[in-house]
């Protein structure tokens, strides 16, 4: 029954009501699903010649595909995590919560988890799970291949004169973005004091700083005698035992850490459970100036089989420098910024063979080739009689021959 807003409840009343409405909408969507599962299940959909139950959500429910996919892989997750359906079917965990935590939960955390959602908001539980997905390589990984797969920028033009950007990158590639963005940010706030334009807001700045960008690269002078290597750091949380692949959290995925960190300067922050701060070690490069100029000696360009690439090398601890591998020219070779993304992220392989020499395997086991490998075709000795005939013919034509 609808009470108008000038009813004689008190904001305590109020507060009570909508707090107890929540918990009853979460009973209400744990029900919701526990029936499109068995609906599904049963395949009631197929009556309507629709592909998936999402498709009949998105008809007979009024939910966007992408909410109804969401709704159905839930449904499907709850079936056998019995301490989420109990929470859940009593309303004290809701949908929200409910969708991070079947994405990061495994046979061993389900308790773990149900305790920290209890007692956190629902960004703090999404932000919790996503740090857990993160770590797990399993999980991850895929999700950083599709990120980077589905990297796109789109330009919309405006009838008022005006241009809309819009870029979707993998995080720390826009992370590297924005750092670009604050390198030039002082160039943008001496040009637009000159202009009596002082009062633009941070957004405002932020894109002409991004036109300050595409000037320097397109006038060629790159040179910024004021940057270091400082300008482009980037700070990522990631705990030890992620890089080991033994659990932990991580901001971004496991995987796409490790592939950064094999050649890059490297600051090692030590903290408690807590968060606090316990040690800031000094900054030290994983690969040194010489071993880069050992290794593009001896490699010249990418090791990937069948790849001349000889810029953008990046040198790759074949064990990682996590695992316990050494930075030593021995454990360490030269890959393009392309297949040192697709080494870690895109199932390929780095072995060693019984002579020393490292060799690459697909995401099915098979050993990728160090040379093209060419079918053998059936000799056939008509063809040099007919090669011969076209051969003489030819040349009669060009050089008019009777």
């Amino acid at each position: 029954m609808y009470i108008s807003p000038d009813s004689n409840r008190s904001l305590d009343q109020l507060e009570d009501d909508i707090i107890s409405l929540a918990q009853h909408m979460n009973q209400d969507e744990y029900r919701f699903l526990v029936m499109v599962r068995e609906f599904d299940l049963r395949q009631g959909w197929r009556a309507y010649l629709f592909n998936n139950c999402a498709e009949w959500l998105n008809m007979k429910c009024g939910l966007s595909l992408g909410t109804a996919r969401e709704k159905v892989r839930v449904a499907h997750a709850l079936l056998d995590r019995p301490q989420f359906c109990e929470q859940f079917a009593a309303g004290k965990l809701s949908y929200s919560k409910i969708r991070a935590m079947t994405r990061a939960v495994n046979c061993m955390n389900e308790a773990a988890l149900v305790d920290q959602a209890l007692n956190a908001t629902a960004h703090q539980v999404e932000e919790h799970c996503r740090q857990l997905r993160n770590a797990d390589r399993r999980l991850s990984t895929p999700d950083v291949r599709r990120a980077f797969k589905d990297r796109a920028l789109m330009r919309t033009c405006h009838p008022n004169g005006t241009m809309s950007i819009n870029i979707e990158l993998p995080q720390e590639l826009g992370e590297l973005v924005m750092k670009a963005l604050e390198v030039a940010m002082p160039d943008v706030d001496d040009h637009t004091v000159n202009a009596g334009a002082g009062q633009d807001s941070f957004f405002a700045k932020q894109a002409d700083a991004l036109v300050e960008v595409a000037k320097t690269y397109l006038s060629g002078n790159r040179e910024d005698k004021r940057s270091n290597s400082d300008s482009y750091q980037v700070v990522v949380h990631v705990d030890d035992a992620a890089l080991k692949d033994q659990g932990g959290k991580s901001h971004l995925p496991v995987e796409s850490v490790r592939r950064i960190s094999c050649d890059a300067d490297l600051v090692e922050v030590t903290e408690d459970p807590k968060g606090i701060l316990l040690n800031l070690g000094r900054k030290h490069r994983v690969v040194s100036p010489p071993l880069k100029r050992a290794l593009l000696a001896r490699d010249r360009h990418c090791s990937f089989p069948g790849c001349a690439h000889e810029k953008w090398l990046a040198a790759h601890h074949v064990m990682h420098w996590a695992d316990g591998g050494e930075t030593s020219l021995e454990n360490t070779v030269l890959l393009c910024s392309s297949h040192h993304r697709l080494l870690h992220e895109g199932g390929f392989t780095m072995h060693k063979n019984f002579a020393g020499d490292w060799y690459f395997k697909d995401s099915g086991g098979r050993t990728l080739p160090d040379v093209p490998v060419y079918q053998p075709v059936a000799y056939n000795a008509s063809r040099d009689a007919f090669a011969e005939k076209s051969g003489v013919e030819e040349l009669r034509r060009v050089y008019a021959v009777g």
